[in-house]
């Protein structure tokens, strides 16, 4: 006969474990929504009339490395409110907020850091010891992704 004390003792076993899956479950759940929820904001702010200006100024600049052309061409508070917006982003993955896979995948950071750089040097310069510190972390990390994966990409092509 099968004692009702190990009966009870199997099926609280059991719910623990049916809720520790659950429990993962709705953490795997709420990650994916916080992280759709901060694409969203992300996209309103990008989708913005201000940073799509900014941009499209920052991605028509001539190659140069004259930082005064830079802000010249793009405006002082344009600069800093684009590279904090990024630095912003590059700091929650840096502090792992978000991962970094995820943040990879947002946009073509090199290229905008290769843009930004001249001018965020000369800032430095002039005292913002680690301006866009997390932007530049960024972009190094990016560019390790991009190293890493290149022959796959190669194979794809």
């Amino acid at each position: 006969m099968v004692d009702l004390l190990q009966v009870l003792e199997g099926a609280t076993y059991a719910a623990f474990i049916a809720g520790a899956i659950f429990a993962v479950i709705e953490l795997r759940s709420i990650n994916k929504d916080r992280e759709t929820d901060f694409l969203m904001r992300l996209n309103d702010f990008w989708s913005s009339r201000d940073f799509e200006e900014t941009r499209v100024k920052v991605k028509d600049l001539p190659e140069t490395d004259d930082p005064r052309q830079i802000e010249d061409t793009v405006g002082r508070v344009a600069l800093f409110s684009y590279v904090d917006y990024f630095d912003g982003i590059a700091g929650m993955a840096e502090n792992k907020s978000l991962k970094l896979d995820f943040v990879i995948n947002l946009a073509e950071w090199f290229g905008m850091w290769e843009k930004l750089e001249p001018w965020v040097l000369n800032e430095r310069q002039k005292g913002y010891k680690h301006f866009a510190g997390s932007f530049e972390w960024l972009v190094e990390e990016d560019q390790k992704w991009f190293i890493r994966n290149l022959p796959r990409a190669e194979l794809d092509s």
